[in-house]
Parts: C-alpha cells; structure tokens; sequence
C-alpha cells in the first residue's frame, strides 16, 4: 500500500520572501553595550576599607600661595668706607669751626670794594636780622624733613608683606645713615673751603653790623654759602632716595620742585640778610646738589647691575660703550 501525502486541511499561510529565514531571539533578556563602553576602565585607586568600591577619593586641596617676599634694602652700606667718610667730614667740621672762634682780624670796613663784580656789589649794605633768622629755620627744616619724610615713604611702601614694617624701618635706617652721610661730607667740605678762601661776609664791610661781630674770623667766612649748600644738599639727596623707590612715581617731579625750592628759598634769604653774596650761594647750589645726588647713587643697592662696558669691533677700529640707567 503506497504512501500519501497529507494536505493541509486549513487554509494555506502565503509566507514572503524576505521573511523566509526565521531569527533565533535570545531566550533570556539582553542589554545593549555601546562601543566606547565596551571596555572596562580601570579604577583611579583600589577601594579601601573606608571607601566603598567604584567611589575615588577626592584630590587633596592645593597648598596656599607662599607669603610675597620682601623687596631688597634700596641703601647698601660699606661700613669700610661709610664710617671713615662720616668721621673725617665730622672731624672737619667741628675742628674748623673750633679753630675759627678764637681768631680775630680787623675787618674790611676799609677794604677796596672796587674788587667785587657788579651782581655782589648790589648786596653790600643788605642787614636784614629777620630774613637771618628765617633761613636758620629752613635750614633746620631742609635736615628734618627728609629724615620724617622717608620713615613715612618706608612705611607706606612696605606695608603689605608679613614683617614689612621691621623691614621698613631697616631700610630708613640705612636711608638715615647715607643722609647723614651726605650732611657730614658737605660741611666738612664747606668748612675747608671757607677756612681756605677767608673771604669777608658782605656785611664785613660796615664799621660794626647787628648781623655779627665784623672782627670775628666768622666774619671773613663767605665762600661759599654753608646754609645753602647744606638746604641744597639734604633736599636734593631726600628726592634722589625718593626717586630711586618710585622710579615711576608721578609725585617725584612736585618732590624734586618742591625741594629745590625750599633750598633755593634759603639762599634768597641768605642773601637778603647781608650773610651772602650772590656768587657765595650760587656756587654752594651746585656744590650741594652735587654731593647730595651722588652719595646716594653711590649707595643703591643695584647700581652693578645697572651699568655696563663693552668694546665693539668696526671696520675702522673699535666702538667702546657705557651704558647704564638712574
């Protein structure tokens, strides 16, 4: 008996091409891991007994910024050089002026006054007490102010870092020092030249004169003028310092002003008083501004780095250069 094939007894299910291969679905559920997961990253730092795993522990706070130095002294001091200047110029000055009490001359009330150039002839008969007394007190003031101007300039400048104020008060020590400096070099200078020259004080030449005894050696001590060198030289060494700390400060042209002109105030007096003639106070400006400039630029603390020599060939020679910057 031959076999048959059985028909299908429903109705036929027409089945598509595309659907003809049937898919395996997974049997149990199924997560989608994308691409730049794929890899495991590896943990920071392994789990500890007090941090639970999968947690890193957080980065230690950054450490403070340290405390801003403080700036280097503006004055250095040799004490090898610095303490024989300062004895020698106190030594002149006291010795000459020790020396010069007891001497006496006669006077110049009959002295030729044909000699003197036209500008100081104009002084003689000039006796002004009061105008004397006004230029001791500027010169009193031209030692004084730059000496409290500076502690304050100290201060106010290095205020900020931690220990600024015992650093300030070091550097106006060495400020003190070079100003000092400055004041014992211009009157033991002052005093040579005047004991060298012995020319008599415009009111030298009256018969006797409320200013002063006209016999006394003082009286024969013009040139050139101790007050107003000294005014010129305080002031004109207090706005070196002032400039040399605030190199770009808007203050330092008022400052220097200002200065010179209480310095110049003193030689006007002077004059006015019949203490001076013109010359005598002109030449101790220059001679003054000098001293109290250089000292302290003799003093900064960085004027080596500041300079500099060189020697360049050329097609003709050689071209030698000094360079620097105040």
């Amino acid at each position: 008996m031959s076999a048959k094939s059985a028909a299908p007894t429903g109705p036929s299910v027409h089945v598509p091409e595309d659907m003809s291969e049937t898919t395996t679905t997974p049997t149990g559920p199924s997560e989608h891991v994308p691409e730049d997961m794929s890899d495991s990253a590896a943990p920071d730092a392994p789990p500890t007994a007090d941090t639970p795993a999968g947690i890193v522990p957080a980065a230690a706070p950054p450490l403070p910024p340290p405390p801003p130095s403080l700036p280097p002294h503006l004055m250095r001091l040799r004490p090898a050089v610095d303490v024989p200047v300062i004895t020698l110029g106190l030594v002149t000055a006291i010795g000459i002026d020790l020396a010069a009490r007891d001497m006496r001359w006669p006077g110049c009330s009959a002295c030729d006054r044909s000699h003197i150039n036209a500008l100081d002839r104009r002084v003689l008969g000039n006796q002004n007490l009061a105008a004397a007394h006004a230029s001791d007190a500027l010169l009193y003031g031209a030692i004084a102010i730059p000496v409290l101007a500076d502690l304050a300039d100290t201060l106010v400048t290095g205020r900020r870092a931690p220990g600024s104020y015992r650093h300030a008060a070091a550097g106006w020590a060495r400020d003190v020092v070079v100003l000092f400096e400055v004041l014992t070099v211009n009157v033991g200078l002052n005093n040579l030249v005047k004991l060298a020259v012995r020319r008599p004080r415009p009111y030298s030449y009256e018969p006797e004169s409320e200013l002063g005894d006209v016999n006394a050696e003082e009286a024969r001590l013009s040139f050139y003028s101790g007050h107003t060198s000294t005014a010129f030289a305080m002031m004109s060494a207090w706005a070196t310092i002032f400039t040399l700390r605030h190199p770009r400060a808007r203050a330092a042209v008022p400052l220097w002003l200002g200065a010179m002109g209480l310095a110049a105030a003193t030689a006007v007096l002077r004059v006015e008083a019949g203490k001076h003639f013109w010359t005598d106070v002109l030449f101790g400006s220059l001679a003054g501004t000098a001293i109290g400039t250089l000292i302290p630029l003799l003093h900064r603390n960085d004027r080596a780095r500041r300079f500099s020599a060189g020697m360049n060939p050329t097609p003709r020679g050689a071209l030698v250069s000094l360079t620097g910057r105040f």
